[in-house]
């Protein structure tokens, strides 16, 4: 399914909050669990996809970087 503009925002601005609460990284997995947990009751169709998209947008977007970049794990941070 496809989200709303104002649901795509939502999680834009979830991920970019919990992103700059830790200042050393965060695992790119237990990120898109803390905002799938915070959400999924509002958004009922999101899901871990279309928050891994979302966080493809806050990359470039906000500027941030990857500490550490493999195929199983990432870790972003603010720069």
């Amino acid at each position: 399914m496809r989200l709303t503009k104002t649901e795509k925002r939502t999680i834009e601005n979830e991920l970019v909050i919990i992103i700059n609460q830790n200042p050393n990284g965060i695992d790119t997995r237990v990120l898109i669990d803390k905002v799938m947990s915070t959400v999924s009751k509002a958004i009922s169709n999101a899901n871990r996809h279309h928050v891994a998209g979302m966080l493809s947008w806050v990359w470039s977007n906000y500027n941030y970087t990857f500490l550490v970049r493999t195929p199983g794990y990432s870790v972003i941070a603010k720069k």
